[in-house]
């Protein structure tokens, strides 16, 4: 009875001297001695992305505001980011899209990170999260966006996800820049246009489904005094001076498919990217008119506007396009492996 009680003794401490599976995040790298000021230290080795003591391939996201290196398994990174970034209501079919561009262009971009490290991402992979990162990147921040769909919603995109995962679009045999937006204004636009960087497989293709998105026209409607001061602050190089009626001079030039490519504002000629970021408007597809003493501005489309259409993958699953449909579409020439 002696001998039992000891091995149960015996038992009962080596669980607790073993660690608890973590859930979806792997493991937090912290400061190793941690002061005021210190940033995070890296133990990631980057040459492998492999999860210590086993051999899954993993994410590594800096969380800047926190200085935290948060670590993902492949699934769980490609599940949260796909619920962070495409509504749970869409199609399967678009949802198995949205994740294989999401594993494309994430591992493009881990790819390159650990080709050629960046020293301010201190051993994590990319930093570029959604702006709800991390709060949504956990089973209590979903739980917290679905509320009481939440089980429901979990299983749609965890089973979307789970028939589509590890594969990804290739050029030439390489990962793609597979690029994504909400909305386009009809029309695709191309690498080029947007970030001055031709890709073959970014080139502007048809949306018709976006017109049909409650997000495809906007409007935003600024006073001189608040267009004065949000383009100087930006740009302070701006005349805006005299009657405001003026200050657009001509008619802007656009792009084949719709985005603003020249405007000329205050003496300054800019293009419609620099103005969409400065008014903080959807995207660079508008019009804008003085009228009753205000700018109105009328923007089409939500993003970019490159790549994969994330509404424009809703409307063509729902007319039965498969998945791997929806990516050919989007991306010129790609292929599937």
């Amino acid at each position: 009875m002696k001998r039992y009680g000891i091995l149960i003794l015996c038992c009962y401490l080596l669980l607790l001297l073993l660690p608890l599976p973590a859930l979806g995040i792997l493991q937090e790298d912290k400061p190793d001695d941690p002061s005021p000021g210190s940033s995070v230290s890296s133990h990631a080795d980057n040459s492998d992305a492999s999860v210590p003591g086993g051999n899954e391939a993993v994410f590594k996201v800096l969380d800047t505001e926190a200085d935290i290196i948060y670590t993902f398994t492949e699934r769980d990174f490609v599940l949260y980011t796909v619920a962070a970034e495409m509504q749970p209501t869409y199609h399967t079919e678009a949802l198995k899209a949205q994740a294989v561009a999401t594993y494309t262009y994430y591992s493009y971009q881990r790819q390159r990170r650990r080709e050629n490290p960046d020293p301010e991402l201190k051993g994590a992979d990319f930093s570029d999260m959604p702006s709800a990162f991390p709060a949504l990147y956990s089973p209590d921040g979903l739980k917290e966006q679905w509320g009481s769909q939440y089980d429901a919603y979990l299983e749609k995109v965890a089973g979307a996800v789970d028939q589509v995962l590890g594969k990804r679009m290739q050029y030439d045999g390489q990962d793609i820049f597979a690029a994504y937006h909400s909305t386009s204004p009809g029309t695709t636009e191309s690498a080029l246009t947007v970030w001055g960087k031709d890709y073959p497989y970014l080139q502007p293709v048809a949306s018709p489904g976006d017109k049909l998105s409650p997000d495809f026209q906007s409007q935003a409607s600024f006073s001189p005094e608040q267009f004065t001061q949000t383009m100087k602050a930006a740009f302070p190089d701006l005349i805006l001076e005299g009657d405001a009626a003026g200050w657009i001079s001509g008619s802007p030039t656009l792009s084949d498919s719709g985005t603003v490519t020249a405007i000329t504002i205050g003496g300054l000629e800019l293009t419609g990217k620099q103005v969409r970021e400065a008014l903080n408007l959807r995207s660079a597809c508008f019009s804008v008119e003085y009228k009753d003493g205000c700018f109105l501005f009328t923007v089409r489309g939500y993003g970019h506007g490159v790549g994969m259409s994330q509404y424009g993958a809703d409307y063509m699953a729902r007319q039965g396009a498969l998945w791997e449909d929806i990516l050919n579409h989007y991306y010129t020439g790609i292929a599937i492996v």
